[in-house]
């Protein structure tokens, strides 16, 4: 097996984890804030596991076959640039929520956090900077191929969405069901 696909099938079920533990926290905040539970949820829970679930769809239905290359190299590199922007919002509001857990409390561990998220946040920006001109080139020559088709596309979202809507939302429900806070900043 393919080293470079062993680490996607990782980085995958890891970012999997991180999407149902925002969501599940998600939860919890929208019994005490309901609009920031809910933007929690859909930038930290909904859109990174909707990713996460495109992202094995794709390969998986690429690895067996049933896509064409156009169509595979179109799904990557679009959803590159949608959620890629979703991640840097998403880093925006951890930073700054981490910031203020920071100032309230004064732990060093919410300052190690404050500054990983901002590190991680200007790397991601960069990154998606970087590869904009990129990816949108090879979206644009996936859609000008013969074999493209946008109905593959838009089934594979959609179902990728589905199933992301559903685990994250499951997750979310549990949170609020087991949410014990009482007051948000």
């Amino acid at each position: 097996m393919n080293i470079g696909l062993i680490i996607s099938i990782i980085f995958i079920v890891i970012d999997i984890l991180i999407s149902l533990w925002n969501s599940y926290n998600a939860g919890q905040i929208f019994r005490a804030r309901k609009t920031l539970g809910l933007i929690f949820y859909f930038f930290g829970g909904f859109l990174p596991m909707g990713y996460m679930v495109l992202l094995a769809l794709t390969l998986i239905l690429g690895y067996l076959g049933y896509l064409s290359f156009s169509t595979f190299t179109f799904l990557f590199s679009f959803s590159f640039l949608f959620f890629g922007l979703t991640f840097i919002i998403w880093g925006i509001i951890a930073t700054v929520t981490s910031a203020m857990a920071f100032s309230r409390t004064h732990s060093w561990t919410s300052g190690l956090i404050t500054i990983y998220d901002a590190v991680v946040t200007i790397f991601d920006a960069w990154e998606y900077i970087s590869g904009f001109y990129s990816a949108w080139k090879s979206v644009r020559r996936a859609v000008d191929s013969s074999d493209f088709s946008i109905i593959d596309v838009l089934a594979i979202a959609a179902l990728a969405l589905a199933i992301g809507f559903i685990i994250t939302y499951v997750a979310f429900r549990e949170g609020e069901k087991n949410s014990r806070i009482a007051t948000w900043y």
